[in-house]
């Protein structure tokens, strides 16, 4: 740390734009430490049998698996992977994640929607017909032999229908009351992070018929670029000055088994705390220092236009892969705050400072760019988390402030006149909200 400070001081001597490179030089050789130590390691594939639950709306299009089938042979009821044991957990290479071909084009959800929206009879129905040609020319259907057991399979899905309608959606297993292990809807997962359908047409159809906003879903196979990218994370993680932990939590479901720091926040607690106090319900909203892109995230949920702004390049990597994955708008910046166009541009109903400012008074070029970017600085509200001022990190610290003389700083450089305090972290360090 001393060695540290020693180096800062030295850079803090020389001209703004040299100080800049080699600050960039820094994180650009940090990013190129983690390809080189992550890209030869191994991890474990997440057990196939555990269960997400994941938006309904998520599950938009069908796997386009096709083997060594001529594509235009193979109907989209049939490019889902064989439910083999051999596959179930695998993780898998190839273009079975590149598919146009929407659920909502299945003949089974069109005979739903028709059933359940329109009263129609299941033997109108393409989804009857096709499946009643399919037993008569000796194909294996569900194990069915005749019209009869096809009418006893439609009497099922209205069954099922009811029971889903009457008592919400559950586990399959508990329905039936027995322990199957992966009788529940899968997908894949794409190399994207995105969720593809695999098996499971029938609730999943009823699901998104009745509106229900989330369902159970097992992964079936994973694409290896995903698997890649989950590595990396890993790795990010066990690199980090947490010991394998994550700063924040990762929003995407496939990677919420990741672990984070809990003792600085509870962060669905502390987002719960910043939703109470906001004093719009949507608007323009800017994270500085947004990490994993946690509160952008929870931000756009709610209708705010978000900007996430994060210099640190291998952070950044995964915020932007994660933003993609969960295919949210807002836009991630790779800058540091301080040459970020539109902070002199923009006005913001909500900005958050969460862990971050106490970082530029560890030199006196920050110190003075922090001033700079509070007096430009335009907002309607700021949610801001100083340190604590017996740490460590600020030791050699240019200046040092304790909570209180925080605050005073912010207000002498800023409109802001009112402060409270919104939530106290496990760790001790207060949650503050600015307004005027």
């Amino acid at each position: 740390m001393e060695f540290r400070s020693f180096a800062n001081k030295l850079i803090d001597k020389l001209p703004i734009t040299l100080q800049r490179i080699i600050h960039m030089i820094m994180i650009e050789a940090r990013f190129a430490f983690f390809k080189t130590k992550w890209a030869h390691r191994t991890v474990d594939i997440p057990n196939p049998a555990n269960i997400y639950w994941i938006p309904t709306e998520r599950i938009a299009y069908h796997t386009n698996y096709v083997g060594n089938r001529t594509p235009e042979t193979v109907p989209l009821e049939d490019r889902s992977f064989p439910n083999s044991e051999k596959i179930r957990g695998k993780v898998l290479s190839g273009n079975w994640d590149v598919t146009n071909y929407k659920f909502t084009d299945l003949d089974a959800y069109r005979a739903f929607k028709e059933r359940i929206e329109k009263g129609a009879e299941w033997r109108d129905t393409d989804f009857y017909k096709n499946i009643l040609t399919r037993i008569e020319s000796g194909q294996y259907v569900w194990g069915l032999k005749n019209i009869a057991d096809l009418d006893k399979r439609c009497e099922y899905f209205d069954w099922l229908y009811e029971k889903i309608k009457n008592e919400g959606y559950k586990i399959n297993r508990s329905i039936h009351n027995k322990n199957t292990t992966f009788d529940e809807i899968t997908v894949n997962i794409g190399r994207n992070g995105e969720y593809l359908f695999q098996d499971g047409r029938h609730r999943l159809s009823i699901a998104k018929i009745l509106g229900i906003k989330y369902v159970p879903v097992m992964v079936f196979v994973r694409h290896k670029k995903w698997m890649e990218f989950r590595k990396f994370i890993i790795f990010y993680a066990q690199s980090s000055t947490l010991g394998g932990k994550l700063y924040q939590p990762i929003v995407h479901p496939d990677l919420s088994d990741i672990p984070y720091d809990l003792q600085s926040h509870d962060y669905h607690h502390l987002m719960a705390a910043i939703a109470r106090h906001l004093e719009k319900k949507s608007g323009i909203m800017l994270d500085i220092g947004a990490n994993l892109g946690y509160f952008c995230h929870k931000f756009e949920d709610l209708g705010y236009q978000c900007y996430a702004v994060e210099i640190d390049i291998a952070t950044y990597q995964i915020l932007e892969r994660i933003r993609i994955a969960e295919n949210k708008k807002f836009e991630a910046i790779n800058k540091s705050i301080f040459e970020v166009d539109i902070i002199k541009k923009m006005e913001f109903d909500v900005v958050l400072a969460l862990n971050i400012f106490h970082h530029f008074l560890k030199r006196k070029t920050t110190y003075l760019q922090l001033i700079d970017l509070l007096e430009n600085l335009k907002t309607t509200e700021l949610f801001f988390e100083p340190h604590l001022y017996s740490e460590n990190q600020m030791r050699n610290a240019y200046v040092n402030f304790t909570e209180t003389e925080f605050v005073d700083f912010l207000f002498r450089h800023t409109s802001f006149t009112k402060s409270e305090i919104i939530y106290t972290a496990e760790n001790g360090r207060h949650v503050f909200k600015l307004s005027k």
